[in-house]
Formats: structure tokens, C-alpha cells, sequence
């Protein structure tokens, strides 16, 4: 019963001596980097690493040393070691700050954080509600390539990048402010509200923060900063239950100076 899989294993053995006798001793730095290129695109990760460090070793004065350099940053990068790939990029940036090649390696710095960043499964709670270190690492990251390569070939995908990071920390911003709101701590829930109007606008989620900060600073009592947030929901967000929410609390405040009882703390 075991002698199909003896006779597969063989068979892989020997393709793979044969790839090996077809691909011959490279014979340069261009034949080692392309060796160990090709198995980087073909997901061989350890023998691309071999290959690369090879280079590194038999060639440590070819232009393709440091290239090799990056290489390996990238061979980590697939493999899912973000925090090795890190290190690599940073490392060739620092030996390396006028390559041809370093506003590629800042850009995957940034990318190498971002995919560390938790996800969305249906199974999971949301994203939001997860530690968010890696989405502000990630958003530090791009903002620095932006500010020193912002005219390169990777700007685009940084800049749009950078805007998913910033909307998926204002998400979990709206889930703190929602969570400390719930559970009565209005005076944080109103300043997360008020950061996220402050610090995150045009994202989509400017309503909900309004909202959640007229209803929490007026549990505190702190009248002008709740008018102040329903004006902006009357004006920004009009024909909407929430403008209609604020409207009911200036009405008594026009009438008699005195805000209307809070709406309930229900976290929307």
C-alpha cells in the first residue's frame, strides 16, 4: 500500500534533480540573482533565500549584493514573516539610502505592517473591536514614504492604502467611543467622539460620532459642546433621525435655556 507514494517521492527526487542538471552551476552574479529569482516566483522560499545569501557571499561587490539584500526582505514578505521582512527593508534603507530600489523597500515597510493588521471573518468579532498597533504602524509607515517618495511609482497604491488604514483605525475609534458610551463612561466616549470628528473626517462615519457626542456630553452636562455637535448634525446631515434627534435638543434649549433630558444610551 505504500509503494504508489514510494514510487511519487521518487519521481519528485528525481524531477527535481533534474530542474537542478537542467538549470546547471551558475556561473555569475546574473545567473545566481536570476537562480534565485525564479525560485522566489515559484514560492521555493528557503532554496531563493540559499540562492540569494549565495550571491551575498560570492559576490559581495556586484551591484546585485544589495539587491540581494532587498530579495530576501521579499522572500520573507511572502512567506508571512512580516516582522523579518521589516527588519530586511529597513536594513537595506539603511545601508543602502540612495538605491534605485529604497522607495520600493519604504513602500513594503508600510505594506508589511498593514498585513498584520486583524481581519474581517464571519466567525470572528469584528476587526474593529482588535488591537489597532499595527493599523497606526502602518499608517506611520506610509505617511513617512509619502513625505519622502511621493512622486514615485508606488505614491498611488500609498496613498490609497494610507486611506484604508485611516478608515479602519476611525472604525475602531467609533467602537471605542460606542463601547465606553454603553457602559456609561460619557465623558471618554465624548472625547473619542470628538477626536474622530476631529482627526478622521470625510470617512463616512462623521453621523455616528456626532451623535454619540451630543448624547455623551450632554449625560455630563456640558451643554455647548452637545449644542455645538447637534448643530453640525442639522447642518452636515439633514432629513435624517439623527438631525431630527438634534433638533429636539436645541428646541427646549431656544425655548427655556435648558437642554431636554438625554436620549437613551442605547450606543447608536
Amino acid at each position: 500500500m505504500f509503494r504508489p507514494v514510494a514510487i511519487i517521492s521518487i519521481a519528485l527526487c528525481a524531477l527535481g534533480c533534474a530542474t537542478t542538471l537542467v538549470r546547471g552551476t551558475p556561473k555569475n552574479a546574473e545567473d545566481q540573482y536570476t537562480q534565485a529569482m525564479e525560485d522566489l516566483k515559484d514560492g521555493l522560499y528557503p532554496e531563493a533565500v540559499t540562492g540569494f545569501t549565495d550571491l551575498k557571499t560570492k559576490y559581495p561587490y556586484s551591484k546585485l549584493a544589495a539587491l540581494a539584500d532587498l530579495r530576501i526582505a521579499d522572500t520573507n514578505y511572502e512567506r508571512g514573516k512580516f516582522v523579518e521582512a521589516i527588519d530586511g527593508y529597513r536594513a537595506f534603507l539603511k545601508y543602502h539610502p540612495s538605491h534605485e530600489e529604497a522607495a520600493y523597500a519604504m513602500f513594503r515597510i508600510g505594506e508589511a505592517y498593514a498585513e498584520q493588521i486583524p481581519s474581517d471573518w464571519w466567525f470572528l468579532p469584528p476587526s474593529s473591536e482588535k488591537d489597532q498597533g499595527n493599523t497606526r504602524l502602518a499608517i506611520s509607515a506610509y505617511r513617512d514614504f509619502l513625505a519622502r517618495y511621493g512622486d514615485s511609482k508606488h505614491a498611488a497604491d500609498g496613498r490609497k492604502r494610507l486611506d484604508e488604514c485611516r478608515a479602519k483605525l476611525a472604525e475602531h475609534e467609533l467602537y471605542v467611543a460606542s463601547f465606553y458610551f454603553k457602559r456609561g463612561r460619557f465623558a471618554a466616549a465624548a472625547a473619542r467622539a470628538d477626536g474622530l470628528v476631529r482627526d478622521y473626517p470625510g470617512l463616512g462615519l462623521d453621523r455616528d460620532a456626532l451623535l454619540i457626542s451630543m448624547r455623551a456630553h450632554a449625560k455630563t452636562g456640558a451643554n455647548e459642546p452637545a449644542a455645538a455637535a447637534a448643530a453640525r448634525l442639522q447642518k452636515d446631515f439633514p432629513n435624517t433621525s439623527e438631525a431630527r434627534e438634534a433638533a429636539d435638543f436645541m428646541q427646549p434649549r431656544s425655548a427655556n435655556n435648558t437642554p431636554p433630558p438625554p436620549a437613551a444610551a442605547d450606543g447608536t
